[in-house]
């Protein structure tokens, strides 16, 4: 099952015409209900991928149900909603809605939905999906091969296409499909059994174009199953008979079982719908809808696992809840083979235990770091060093579960409970720029403390090279710290070359324009890659604080939660790509050892010994 913009396709002018209705009639536009306001919803004027307006405000309710409206499904409204549901609802709430649509879909899709659903389709078709009797109007048929009937003498073979898209004019000699006759049925006690072939006119001596000279005798048709609406074909002429070939004469002919069915079904869209009751149209009826509900409830879930797996990691009785109704789902015997294989897959990817890939752990790490001695400064390359402050930056930033960025739980006085990974992630940023702080303010002598930056200014610039700019802020932090920034007889020291690269790397993560130049990097530069966290939680906080979740009439503010997907879509696309880059526990142990830290107290005032305040005047 594959997403499209659109669940169906809504049919042209050309087609509506067949079915009685208006283009206008057919669009989804025709229901009031998807663009004008109402009580419960309202709506903008921007368009989403569906060409449908995008939601501003609505009620729970009106936000399920366009969650599993028939007529289409758009993907900035799924993952807009997947993203935010905690916010106005429950996971319970969503799951038990899926499951209503699945098991009761006549009594909890909306009326006007199935109206147009099925206007829809009728466009689409050319015909009443009611007046058609086959049972499984839904599924795709191939088109079988072209149908030839091949020479039986030695002449050329010509092949003369059957095409179960237009109907076949009646020429002489040509196959007759879709002439009815009323009074062939009496005549031929085998007509609506077996498509036969018309005879040639008594006059006419010259076999018809395409077909070879037939042999004086016939073979008899086998007899086809009956099709469904299709008419009675003319009876077979006495004079200069032109029968098909039993399959049993491989001699002469052989007749695929695809060809066979266009023979029999070729005439089906000229037939009328006469003779069929209503019983058998309600059944129709009801199976195109349960196979729509059965898509979209499919289609759902099968983006929900994948793209969301974190709910059901962290919720167990929804992946209880979820895995019963998939089973549900298989014991359905009218179940398509599609469906059937999207159920099984989407049930496997949500029963199997969480795997542990080849990427490192946090916890990994420091267990490796808790060694007694850790490597020197002097003895650590600078690629060396840029690599694993990417390595270690990645795995901090990739481990945050998107419902932390719900809520502003990271600016509340619970924090540490409420986002936990988060305060990680913040506290290992002030920890790495502590510690390139602590490692410049170790060395006594000026010219020492020079080098010392450069070397942190060349991890920095092979951070960018990396797209670790979260790397590049960790380093730049330290050294616009004020224990460093003051040491103006260190930074005299510090070469021309080296400065003009700090200046570079300071206009890229610079805090102007909400990180103007930031944004436009990470724009165009493609994952894998560490962005600032900061960046992020300062919007998050701005949308939060400038607007509310709720309406003043109760409606959830969708535009806000757009906005909110908008943000955690651009994190989770940066969690994904993981680095390959080869952990080094040698360079790691020195990254993490919390005994070369100082804090900022303590390096201020080695700052202030080391050079000294001028006297003032």
């Amino acid at each position: 099952i594959h997403y499209q913009p659109r669940m169906f396709s809504f049919c042209p002018s050309s087609l509506s015409s067949k079915s009685g209705m208006s283009s206008s009639e057919l669009s989804p536009l025709s229901d009031a209900r998807l663009h004008k306001d109402d009580v419960d919803i309202c709506f903008s004027k921007t368009l989403n991928s569906c060409k449908v307006p995008q939601i501003r405000y609505a009620s729970v309710e009106r936000l399920l149900e366009r969650l599993t409206d028939l007529r289409f499904l758009s993907i900035d409204f799924l993952n807009t909603f997947l993203h935010t549901y905690r916010i106005f609802t429950t996971a319970t709430v969503v799951i038990d809605k899926l499951a209503d649509i699945y098991k009761k879909p006549f009594t909890s899709i909306p009326v006007r939905s199935l109206e147009l659903f099925f206007a829809t389709n009728q466009g689409m078709w050319g015909t009443d999906p009611l007046n058609n009797k086959s049972p499984r109007l839904c599924r795709k048929f191939s088109s079988p091969p072209p149908l030839s009937i091949p020479s039986r003498t030695g002449s050329p073979v010509h092949c003369r296409k059957l095409s179960l898209n237009s109907p076949i004019s009646v020429k002489t000699g040509a196959l007759d499909l879709s002439t009815t006759r009323s009074s062939s049925a009496a005549n031929s006690p085998t007509s609506s059994h077996s498509p036969s072939i018309a005879s040639p006119p008594p006059g006419s001596t010259r076999a018809p174009s395409g077909f070879s000279s037939p042999p004086p005798t016939a073979t008899r048709s086998p007899s086809l199953p009956q099709a469904s609406g299709v008419s009675s074909p003319p009876p077979v002429s006495t004079k200069a008979p032109l029968d098909l070939i039993t399959s049993g004469e491989t001699s002469r002919c052989s007749m695929s079982p695809a060809s066979a069915f266009a023979i029999a079904t070729a005439a089906a869209g000229h037939s009328s719908s006469q003779g069929f009751n209503s019983s058998e149209k309600a059944c129709d009826k009801e199976f195109i809808i349960r196979r729509a509900a059965t898509n979209r409830v499919l289609n759902v879930l099968r983006h929900w696992v994948s793209k969301h797996s974190q709910d059901f990691e962290m919720n167990s009785e929804l992946k209880v809840a979820v895995i019963s109704l998939l089973e549900e789902v298989l014991r359905d015997p009218d179940l398509l083979p599609q469906e059937r294989k999207a159920t099984t897959n989407i049930l496997s990817a949500l029963s199997q235990e969480e795997q542990d890939d080849a990427q490192l752990r946090m916890e990994d790490i420091l267990q490796m770091a808790e060694s007694p001695k850790s490597e020197c400064f002097e003895s650590l390359s600078a690629i060396e060093l840029a690599e694993q402050i990417t390595l270690l930056d990645h795995i901090v930033f990739r481990s945050i579960p998107y419902e932390e960025f719900l809520g502003q739980g990271f600016m509340k006085l619970d924090k540490t409970e409420r986002t936990p990974y988060i305060m990680k992630t913040t506290q290992h940023f002030n920890d790495m720029s502590n510690l390139v702080a602590s490692q410049i303010m170790t060395h006594t002598d000026v010219a020492s403390r020079a080098s010392s930056i450069e070397k942190w200014l060349a991890v920095a610039d092979i951070c960018r090279c990396l797209n670790n700019y979260n790397g590049v802020l960790e380093i730049n932090a330290a050294l616009e710290g004020s224990a460093i920034y003051r040491l103006k007889k260190t930074w005299a020291k510090v070469c021309k070359q080296t400065k003009g690269l700090r200046d570079r790397l300071q206009k890229i993560v610079s805090s102007e324009g909400r990180f103007k130049n930031l944004r436009e990097t990470l724009k165009n530069c493609n994952p894998p890659c560490v962005p600032y966290l900061g960046m992020y939680l300062t919007d998050l906080a701005c949308i939060e604080e400038g607007t509310p979740n709720f309406t003043e009439e109760g409606l959830v503010n969708f535009s806000k939660m757009r906005m909110i997907s908008h943000i955690i879509r651009e994190i989770r696309q940066f969690q994904q790509t993981p680095y390959r880059i080869e952990h080094q526990p040698k360079v790691t142990q020195f990254l993490l050892d919390k005994s070369l830290v100082i804090d900022e107290d303590t390096l201020y005032e080695l700052s202030l010994k080391i050079e000294p305040r001028l006297p003032p005047g």
